[in-house]
This record gives C-alpha cells, sequence and structure tokens, in this order.
C-alpha cells in the first residue's frame, strides 16, 4: 500500500514503469553505507543520483541543528536533480539509511540518456513539479496541522512497504517533525488506547491503517 500525503515516491506519480532505468547505465555505480551524506544543504549540485539499491532519506537542517525529513527514496528513485536544474546550491541533504548504491548523473551523462530515451523530458518535469507540492505542503502541515495528524501522517508515509511495523524512536518523530518529544509521546500514547498503534521498543507496529487513513484524508 503506497501513501501520498506529505512525501512522494516515483510509483505514486502514475510515470512509466521503470522510467528512470537508463540512468542506471549512465555511469558506473558507487557503494556508499549506512550514515554517510550522499550530498549535504548549501553544497553546490553538479549532479544528481540514480539509486540502484538501498535507502536514502533527504532532510532539511535549521541553524540550530534541527532537522526536518523531507522524504526517503527507494530503489529506482532519483534525488538531488532540483538544485542540479536550477544551478542553486542545495536546500537539503541527503544521508544514507541503508548501505546503497548510486550512480551520478553529470550533465554528459543526462544529454546521452534523453538523446536515447526522449520520453524522460517529460517524466523529469512531472517530477520536478511533485517536488515544489512536496515542498510546499511541508509548508502547510508545519504551519496548519495538528500535531497528531502530522504525526499519524508521517507514521503512514514511513511503511510503504506496508510491512506496519516502522523502526522509530520518539526523539527521531520529534526532530523529524520539529515537535517537542512531550507531545509526541502523548499523540503515541493517545493513538495507542485508540488500538491504531502498538508502541515498541524503538518502534511503532501499526495495528489500524484504516482508521488512521481516515483521520488524514478528512482533514484535507
Amino acid at each position: 500500500m503506497q501513501h501520498q500525503y506529505e512525501y512522494f515516491m516515483s510509483d505514486t506519480l502514475d510515470l512509466p514503469k521503470d522510467v528512470w532505468l537508463p540512468f542506471s547505465a549512465a555511469g558506473q555505480p558507487l557503494s556508499y553505507p549506512k550514515g554517510k551524506l550522499l550530498y549535504s544543504q548549501g553544497e553546490q549540485a553538479d549532479c544528481f543520483y540514480y539509486l540502484c539499491a538501498g535507502r536514502i532519506k533527504t532532510f532539511i537542517s535549521s541553524t540550530d541543528g534541527n532537522e526536518r525529513l523531507l522524504t526517503i527514496y527507494k530503489k529506482g528513485d532519483i534525488l538531488g536533480e532540483a538544485s542540479f536544474f536550477d544551478g542553486r546550491p542545495r536546500v537539503s541533504s541527503a544521508q544514507l539509511m541503508t548501505d546503497a548504491r548510486v550512480v551520478s548523473i553529470d550533465r554528459p551523462a543526462l544529454e546521452r540518456c534523453l538523446r536515447q530515451s526522449p520520453d524522460l523530458t517529460f517524466s523529469l518535469l512531472k517530477y520536478l513539479s511533485a517536488t515544489v507540492w512536496m515542498l510546499s505542503t511541508h509548508l502547510d502541515a508545519a504551519s496548519f496541522l495538528p500535531a497528531d495528524v502530522r504525526i499519524v501522517r508521517l507514521l503512514l508515509n514511513m511503511d510503504p512497504g506496508g510491512e506496519h511495523r516502522i523502526a522509530c524512536t520518539h526523539e527521531e518523530l520529534s526532530y523529524t517533525l520539529g515537535l517537542s518529544r512531550v507531545t509526541v509521546s502523548r499523540v503515541l500514547s493517545a493513538l495507542a488506547k485508540r488500538g491504531w498503534i502498538r508502541p515498541g521498543y524503538r518502534s511503532v507496529t501499526l495495528t489500524d491503517l484504516d482508521a488512521m487513513e481516515r483521520m488524514v484524508t478528512d482533514i484535507q
């Protein structure tokens, strides 16, 4: 089950299957370990990336060191393309959540791919539009949505594979959403009392997806 409330993935955008596959052959895949920063906020972007294997999160950092999650990328996704195309410094950082392999796509490699697969152009435009939508939705969520809705949306989006058990701590949820740990703990406790989630050690299991989805869709 795929959710699209505050984040997006390639397979929620109705793009052709394996649309980014031409990028997989654009260069030699490079392997990086879990925890490594693929790129940092403020860097100049001379390439973007195709994710061959693994999971990567992107996030924005504030001057006081707080972080806000933007989205999570998985095998077959591209990332870092927005700053690459507009020529400005990167607005976010990307960090490996698992060991991963990526292909770096610079301008000559992109031009080769577009010559070989002209249909990539429209898909890239649609993807860039989705990036803008995601950032504006983040702003709306941070400004207007209640804390419980924001937490439920995040939990749903952290479960893209439908496994229902999410590895996370109260601290991770709090800095991801810019909420206090006390607020996160209070909301999770209330959700558990409703029977929507089951807290565990450094994890949360989603036990009533229908109710959680109704909360999110009813407020949109």
